[in-house]
């Protein structure tokens, strides 16, 4: 048994952290839900007891505690340092380590057999990432990858709680306050501030943590935005191969690819909204070039984009410390 914390419990990634734990059975010894100084007093419920929220500290912890992050990247640099001293294993859905060199960049499906058990630190990748990589990576065992082109339409839980608040006030016709986003019946053509180029930080964060995951160096043009749905990432994928992988074979390689499944009616958000799987779904080539491979690929952003991925890394973590997990 396992002393586990979730840090963030009480925002819409740690909620459903706490869910996919339940769930999947992860064993839990003790369990310690902590957050900001804003949900004091509140309690987090978890296999049928109720759980005061604590403020992290270095004195608020048990040796050897996994802790499971779900704040921002400003306030992760914070506590996870601290937390690493204090004999903490860490999974951190934050993108404040996700680039950094001697941090693994975990997605199981991809590269899962490069967690060894020794970590202190493991980042859980962004959400659009984990969804692009996993459809990605049966492909590239099988083609060389030249570039890949992706434009997401990435839903508004990805931003948490207020946005999804704000959503519903403004479908209700309520008065949108200025500074604030227009949410519904719109796109946002943008995710996080641009850098010097142009591209904005939901961008960037998929060019580079897709080829870190992998290992392989391919350019990623990217381009996300976001629309007015409640949960569920969609993503609009061009790969270039260096020779052809006709679209038939391609989805039979993905059929048989874990954590996967292949859809050719046009899925939708409503169908992969609290479910596991990545859908790879339209898979076709350009009809004027077999090394042009065309799909949209569609995941619940909440599980298998954050929560779910997490927890997997640390079933993995635990087996192989030949912790039965």
């Amino acid at each position: 048994m396992i002393s586990v914390g979730v840090v963030g419990a009480t925002g819409l990634v740690g909620t459903t952290m706490i869910s996919v734990l339940q769930e999947r059975s992860f064993p839990v010894d003790r369990f310690h839900a902590f957050a900001s100084g804003e949900s004091r007093g509140k309690t987090v419920r978890f296999r049928n007891q109720n759980y005061p929220v604590e403020i992290i500290t270095p004195e608020t912890l048990c040796k050897g505690i996994i802790l499971f992050g779900a704040t921002s990247a400003e306030v992760a640099e914070k506590w996870i340092p601290q937390c690493i001293e204090s004999g903490a294993a860490i999974i951190d859905n934050s993108s404040a380590f996700r680039m950094n060199p001697e941090v693994l960049l975990a997605v199981p499906e991809v590269n899962g057999h490069l967690i060894t058990g020794t970590e202190n630190l493991i980042a859980n990748p962004n959400c659009s990432t984990i969804q692009l990589v996993v459809a990605l990576n049966p492909l590239a065992a099988m083609r060389n990858i030249l570039w890949v082109s992706a434009a997401t339409y990435q839903s508004v839980s990805g931003a948490g709680y207020p946005a999804l608040d704000e959503l519903s006030r403004q479908q209700d016709g309520m008065e949108i306050e200025p500074g604030i986003p227009h949410l519904h019946e719109n796109i946002i053509t943008g995710i996080g501030p641009p850098d010097t180029n142009g591209y904005c930080d939901e961008e960037l964060k998929l060019m580079h943590e897709t080829c870190k995951i992998m290992n392989l160096d391919f350019p990623v043009f990217a381009s996300t935005a976001r629309v007015p749905v409640r949960t569920g990432h969609t993503e609009a994928v061009v790969v270039k191969f260096s020779s052809p992988l006709l679209a038939e074979e391609a989805a039979s390689i993905l059929m048989n690819a874990p954590g996967i499944t292949v859809s050719q009616c046009g899925c939708s958000p409503v169908d992969v909204e609290n479910t596991d799987t990545v859908v790879v779904d339209r898979i076709r080539n350009y009809p004027d070039d077999p090394t042009i491979l065309q799909f949209w690929v569609l995941a619940d952003n909440l599980r298998k984009g954050a929560a779910l991925n997490a927890v997997q890394i640390a079933e993995v973590w635990g087996r192989a410390l030949k912790v039965s997990i």
